[in-house]
């Protein structure tokens, strides 16, 4: 199985790096093959075909549905303020694993 690209995006980027890197060690504890990376928004375009999940932060909430449709083969998840503010990288996996991801 493919290595599984998830990319979370938010406005500066300072607080999807900590995240990221939480959910990424989460997965690495599990042993999966799975590569978490984070962006500033105006990175979407650039590297979202290349990932197979975009996690948008809940302060570009508004950017969901232009990112879906710029994006149609890569899933994108609008991630809730509770789900983002946790800063727990274990609720993130556990949300995508809710969603048959991971």
């Amino acid at each position: 199985m493919k290595q599984l690209k998830i990319a979370i995006f938010c406005s500066g980027g300072f607080s999807t790096s900590l995240i990221g890197s939480k959910m990424q060690k989460v997965y690495d504890a599990e042993g999966a093959d799975v590569k978490v990376d984070a962006y500033d928004f105006g990175m979407v375009d650039e590297v979202g075909d290349d990932v197979d999940v975009i996690l948008l932060a809940p302060q570009i909430g508004w950017a969901y549905d232009q990112t879906k449709e710029a994006h149609p083969d890569t899933k994108v998840i609008l991630l809730t303020m509770q789900q983002f503010g946790s800063m727990d990288g274990q609720v993130l996996v556990d949300v995508l694993k809710e969603k048959g991801i991971g």
